[in-house]
């Protein structure tokens, strides 16, 4: 929790620095735009897996850091700092590294855009909540859960094309709180912490 809160606060410092700055004006797409791409997935929790007998074992729960892909439809409104957007994403992870489970995030996101350079570069902040999903993998350890997420995190988009269709690459890392409902992975439910990282292409129209 201390290192969530320390990025919210420092997120917020780093507004005011942009806005103290003259040389950059708040820019995006200034309409509706697709993205998707890459996605590298890290996830903690400090609790213990629950069995498929409803005890628990003396092993701290672990996931590998799962590899995916994610798919977002937003729309930054013109002549507006303000976006919003709406990721779905997908990562194959390897749950207490004895088996592949599928993880499944669509969330809800707004955008606030704090500086654009002429050479293109865009910096920005995403921050929203959604549902979190995992299944069961071939071990019956109750792993399947559904739950709720929300984050706050930094972007950084170039723009490549400026014209009537924007073109951007961008890499996005939504620092998110997850938890699970029930006694799935752990007992009374789970709170983890997320880091996605998404590396893609976006395309405004």
């Amino acid at each position: 929790m201390k290192d969530v809160r320390f990025l919210i606060i420092s997120s917020i410092f780093f507004v005011f620095i942009i806005f103290a700055s003259h040389q950059a004006d708040a820019c995006g797409h200034d309409g509706f735009f697709l993205a998707g791409g890459y996605q590298q997935m890290f996830m903690y929790t400090p609790e213990d897996q629950l069995t498929a007998e409803g005890g628990l074992r003396s092993q701290q729960i672990t996931f590998g850091p799962g590899f995916g892909l994610h798919v977002i439809a937003g729309y930054d409104f013109e002549g507006s700092r303000w976006g919003i957007q709406a990721p779905l994403s997908y990562s194959y992870i390897k749950l207490d590294r004895v088996e592949w489970v599928h993880y499944f995030d669509i969330d809800l996101e707004g955008i606030f855009h704090l500086a654009y350079w002429e050479n293109g570069i865009d910096i920005y902040l995403i921050g929203g909540t959604g549902a979190s999903f995992l299944t069961e993998g071939k071990v019956s350890n109750k792993s399947a859960a559904a739950g709720i997420n929300a984050g706050l995190g930094p972007g950084l988009s170039y723009f490549f094309a400026r014209g009537r269709h924007k073109g951007s690459i961008y890499i996005q890392v939504p620092v998110r709180m997850v938890h699970f409902f029930g006694d799935n992975l752990s007992a009374d439910g789970t709170t983890l912490l997320q880091v996605p990282i998404r590396l893609g292409l976006s395309v405004g129209f």
